[in-house]
C-alpha cells in the first residue's frame, strides 16, 4: 500500500465533520504526538469531546483554552492521572465509562526512555514497561464496551514501535527474571502486536493499529534525563538528526488520518468505518487479510509487513498466551 500524500492526508481528515459528536481519549495528550493529534482533532471534528490524560491540569490548561478556541463547539475535559499504576488508570476511566455511551478513538502515546535497569512501581511491573504496554492494554480492556458500542468510527491506536517486532521470552513475559532495556523494549513492540492481534479477532467491531511515528521533535529527552544529558540531546543530536525527522504538525495530521480514515476498518464493523478515500482502498492487515482489524502502520500510513516470528508465534497460539497473561497481571497487579 502507498503512502498517502500530506495533501491527500489534509483532505481526508476534513472530511471528520461528517461524523458529528466524535468521542475520543487521549492518553498523554498533552504534549508531543498526543498534543498534536489533539490539535487536529480540534481542528477539523465537528463538535467532539475528548478526554485527555496527564499528569499536570496546571499545567495542561493553556493547551485546553487552545482547544475550546479551536473548536467552540467542543467538550474538553482534563484528567490528571500517573498512569504507570494500573489502579491509576481503572480510576481515569470510570467517568468516561460512567458519562459516555461510545468511545469512537482511544489515542495511546505515554512513555518515555531510560538509561538504568528495572524500576518496579508499587505494582510490581517496570515503570516504562507499564507506561508502554501494560497501562495501554489496561485502557482497552476497560474501554472496549465503549468502543464496541460506536455507532460511527471504533479505533485502537497505540504509537510505539509497529513493524519491529522481535522474538521475546514467553517463559518471563514481564520480564521478572531476565530485565534489560534491550528485552522490554522488545517485550513492549512485539506484546502490543501479538495483544492487538487478538483482540481484532475476538472483538472484531473495533479495529488496532499499532504505529511506529518515526523520528519527531517531541519533548521525550527533556521529560525523561536530568539537564545534562537531555541538552547534550536537543543541542548536540537535534540538529544532525532534524534533516531526516517528522514535523510534529505534519506527524499529527497523519495519526488523525490513522485514526479516522475508512483505510484501517475494524474486521466485522459498521457500514461508516471512518473518511472514505476516493480510491476506496482497506489496508492489509498484520496476518495478510485485507481489512482484518489489525495493522501495522509506519509514519506515512504504509502498512509495515509482519515479521517472520510473528507468523511462528500465531502457529504456536501466542497471542492467546500473551493476552491471556496480560489480562491476568493486571488483575493482580490492582488487588496489591
Amino acid at each position: 500500500m502507498t503512502a498517502m500524500s500530506l495533501v491527500a492526508v489534509r483532505a481526508s481528515n476534513a472530511g471528520l465533520r461528517a461524523f458529528p459528536n466524535i468521542t475520543a481519549l487521549f492518553v498523554g495528550g498533552t504534549s508531543g504526538i498526543g498534543q498534536s493529534t489533539l490539535r487536529q482533532l480540534a481542528c477539523h471534528a465537528d463538535s467532539p469531546t475528548a478526554y485527555i490524560i496527564g499528569r499536570n491540569e496546571a499545567r495542561a490548561r493553556p493547551f485546553l483554552s487552545e482547544l475550546q478556541q479551536l473548536s467552540s463547539k467542543g467538550r474538553f475535559h482534563f484528567i490528571e492521572a500517573d498512569v504507570s499504576l494500573l489502579r491509576n488508570v481503572d480510576a481515569a476511566c470510570r467517568p468516561i465509562l460512567q458519562q459516555e455511551k461510545q468511545l469512537n478513538f482511544l489515542f495511546m502515546t505515554p512513555g518515555g526512555i531510560s538509561l538504568g535497569g528495572r524500576k518496579e512501581t508499587i505494582e510490581g511491573i517496570d515503570h516504562l514497561f507499564a507506561l508502554r504496554y501494560y497501562s495501554r492494554m489496561r485502557f482497552i480492556q476497560n474501554l472496549l464496551p465503549l468502543l464496541e458500542s460506536s455507532s460511527g468510527p471504533s479505533r485502537v491506536v497505540s504509537v510505539y514501535g509497529g513493524g519491529f517486532e522481535y522474538s521475546i521470552d514467553t517463559s518471563d513475559l514481564d520480564l521478572k527474571h531476565n530485565f534489560s532495556l534491550l528485552n522490554a523494549y522488545r517485550h513492549s513492540i512485539t506484546m502490543t502486536t501479538l495483544s492487538m492481534e487478538h483482540l481484532a479477532t475476538t472483538h472484531p467491531a473495533v479495529s488496532f493499529i499499532h504505529a511506529y511515528p518515526g523520528l519527531v521533535g517531541t519533548n521525550i529527552y527533556t521529560n525523561s534525563f536530568p539537564a545534562p544529558i537531555s541538552s547534550f540531546y536537543n543541542y548536540g543530536m537535534w540538529p544532525l538528526m532534524w534533516p531526516f525527522s517528522v514535523n510534529l504538525r505534519e506527524s499529527g495530521d497523519r495519526h488523525l488520518f490513522h485514526l479516522s480514515s475508512a483505510r484501517y476498518p475494524a474486521k466485522q464493523g459498521h457500514l461508516s468505518q471512518g473518511v472514505v478515500l476516493d480510491t476506496g482502498d482497506v489496508a492489509t492487515g498484520t496476518k495478510g487479510e485485507t481489512g482484518s482489524g489489525a495493522y501495522l502502520l509506519n509514519w506515512k500510513g504504509e502498512v509495515r509487513p509482519s515479521t517472520k516470528v510473528m507468523a511462528q508465534y500465531r502457529e504456536q497460539g501466542i497471542p492467546e498466551l500473551v493476552w491471556g497473561h496480560t489480562e491476568g497481571l493486571m488483575d493482580e497487579s490492582v488487588r496489591r
